[in-house]
C-alpha cells in the first residue's frame, strides 16, 4: 500500500490477522507496517495510517538526518547492529564480548544462524500448513547473494543473516521459498502464488534491497 504524507511517498506493509484493533508499527529503518483485523476495509486502514502520521514522519525525518546503521562494524560497544529489523548494540545481542574482532565476529554469526533457524523454523512450520505444502529440509547458510533457495529436492536454504530483517520481510522471504514448492520458476503462477499469501511481497522484497546492504557483521 502506498500513500502521501505531507508530499513524502511512504509504503505501508498491511498484516492481515486474528487481531481486535490496528497497530502501526515504524521500524528505525523506516519500514511501516500495519498490523490489522481481517477484512478491514483499505479505507479504513489509510485512515488510521494518516492519523498516525507524525509517528511515521519523525522517523523519517531522523533518517534524512543520521545515518543510523553502517556496513562496516568498528566492534566498539555502542556499534549498532541489526536484529528483527530493530536497532541493538553488541550488548544487547551477546552475553559476553570477546576480546578480539575476530572472536567477536563469530560469536555474532553463531547468535545470528541460531535466531535465523530457530525462526525460520517456526514460521516454515506455520506457512507450510496455510500453503498446503511440505518442506524436506531447512539449512541456514552464509550467502552473499540470496536471502533463500528452493530446489526440486523441496529443500530450503535460508541466509543467516534473516534474523537481521524484520519479522515482515522474513514472512515473506519464508513464503516465497514455500511457494517454490508449487512453481520452481518465477512466472506468473508463481508471483499469484507468493501474493496470495504476501500482499504486501513488493514492498517487502524493497525493503530487503534497500536495507540488505548493511544487515552485516
Amino acid at each position: 500500500m502506498e500513500l502521501i504524507l505531507d508530499e513524502r511517498t511512504i509504503h505501508v506493509t498491511v498484516q492481515y490477522g486474528k487481531r481486535e484493533k490496528m497497530v502501526l508499527d515504524v521500524t528505525p529503518e523506516g519500514l511501516v507496517t500495519a498490523k490489522v483485523p481481517k477484512k478491514t476495509p483499505e479505507a479504513d486502514i489509510l485512515a488510521f495510517v494518516k492519523r498516525n502520521k507524525k509517528q511515521i514522519l519523525d522517523v523519517y525525518k531522523r533518517l534524512e538526518n543520521r545515518v543510523v546503521i553502517t556496513r562496516q562494524k568498528t566492534y566498539e560497544d555502542e556499534e549498532k547492529f541489526l536484529f528483527l529489523g530493530r536497532v541493538a548494540t553488541l550488548k544487547d545481542l551477546l552475553p559476553t564480548i570477546p576480546d578480539s574482532e575476530e572472536e567477536t565476529r563469530s560469536a555474532l554469526k553463531q547468535f545470528y544462524t541460531s535466531k535465523t533457524r530457530e525462526i525460520v523454523k517456526e514460521r516454515v512450520r506455520h506457512y507450510e500448513g496455510i500453503i498446503g505444502v511440505k518442506s524436506s529440509g531447512i539449512t541456514i547458510v552464509d550467502s552473499p547473494k540470496s536471502w533463500g533457495t528452493c530446489n526440486s529436492k523441496k529443500e530450503l536454504t535460508f541466509n543467516y543473516r534473516l534474523s537481521m530483517s524484520h519479522p515482515a520481510a522474513i514472512d515473506y522471504v519464508v513464503i516465497h521459498e514455500l511457494c517454490h514448492l508449487l512453481h520452481l520458476n518465477h512466472d506468473r503462477s508463481f508471483w499469484r502464488k507468493v501474493g496470495l499469501y504476501c500482499p504486501s511481497y513488493k514492498d517487502l522484497e524493497d525493503y530487503l534491497a534497500q536495507f540488505g546492504g548493511v544487515m552485516t557483521i
